[in-house]
């Protein structure tokens, strides 16, 4: 496949976050791909135990990932969703199933460069069977004009001892305004992680994300961790909710955010309920800025405070997490 098939422009952007783009393209590495430019399926490839099928509808695409009872597999499988115009609304169906016993990762990518005005809209549906599991991470690039709005809606549901981990991350390019929910539904001695990251960093960035793990199985465990910064007025807010509605049950939530600069808004509303008197769900918050002898630091080694400050920032986002 040449890339003139698949315009480079709306891959590029992995490579900020450290992710190879040629790992997306049929033909290169291995793995499952599946990639769309608006509303056009332009590269697909099938591996063994991985069904990949796309509809394309007028605005976008009604896309399956199924992968097969049994299947084990190292490489992950590579969806690119996209938008090198302007402007534009998108709209994006998947639906994924992941059946019992299987083990995969998914690593998926949204990408509008030219953002001015444009519009992404997805509505997900994950079903994850009985012990697998599942990793999803997904990356996002809204271009550097403030100019997307990106609303999309997740419900997952994780079946009996199987683990699934949630990775999202808007931390390059700027946002513009994003409305994201998660719903996750986790059964019997399942366990979940989520782990959300995002920065606003302009008066035109508007994030705000819902965060929210069911607990609806005996033993069932979750931890969501959610990350944000904003500076130059931006504003973040960032909802992590647990509810513990079954026995033996237990939860987590943690919020991080940094507010830098006049007019930036940072808030973080961890909400907690228990269902279960055996159940067990807890949160903690933390709202600031850097300690001023970390930017004393570095502005001493001749850097100025606004080059300090994203280095600060860019290590409170990139930092792994440790469930």
């Amino acid at each position: 496949m040449k890339n003139i098939d698949y315009p480079t422009e709306i891959l590029q952007s992995l490579e900020d976050y450290k992710i190879d783009f040629r790992e997306f393209l049929p033909g290169h590495g291995k793995g499952a791909k599946l990639l769309l430019n608006f509303n056009k399926i332009s590269g697909i490839e099938q591996v063994d135990g991985i069904i990949l099928k796309g509809r394309e509808i007028p605005n976008g695409i009604i896309a399956d990932v199924l992968i097969k009872k049994g299947t084990k597999v190292e490489e992950p499988v590579h969806l690119c969703f996209g938008i090198n115009k302007e402007t534009g609304i998108q709209e994006i169906f998947p639906r994924i199933i992941a059946e019992d016993n299987t083990n995969v990762k998914i690593q998926a990518h949204c990408s509008f460069p030219n953002a001015d005005g444009l519009t992404h809209k997805m509505f997900g549906h994950f079903y994850i069977g009985k012990n697998c599991e599942v990793t999803y991470s997904e990356t996002h690039y809204h271009g550097e004009n403030s100019g997307a709005l990106v609303a999309p809606v997740s419900y997952i549901y994780v079946g009996e001892n199987s683990v699934f981990e949630n990775n999202f991350n808007l931390t390059k390019g700027t946002p513009g305004k994003v409305k994201i929910l998660i719903d996750i539904y986790a059964l019997d001695n399942s366990v979940v992680r989520s782990n959300v990251k995002a920065y606003g960093k302009n008066s035109k960035d508007s994030i705000r994300i819902r965060d929210s793990v069911f607990l609806e199985g005996e033993n069932a465990r979750s931890v969501i961790k959610l990350k944000a910064a904003a500076k130059d007025g931006g504003e973040v807010l960032m909802y992590g909710i647990t509810e513990g509605n079954a026995p033996h049950c237990n939860g987590h939530v943690e919020c991080s955010e940094i507010v830098l600069g006049r007019g930036s808004i940072c808030r973080a509303r961890p909400f907690i309920r228990a269902t279960d008197p055996t159940s067990s769900v807890s949160h903690e918050a933390s709202l600031g800025r850097f300690p001023q002898k970390w930017l004393d630091e570095l502005m001493a080694k001749g850097l100025s405070e606004e080059e300090a400050t994203n280095i600060l920032i860019e290590a409170m986002l990139q930092e792994e997490e440790k469930f």
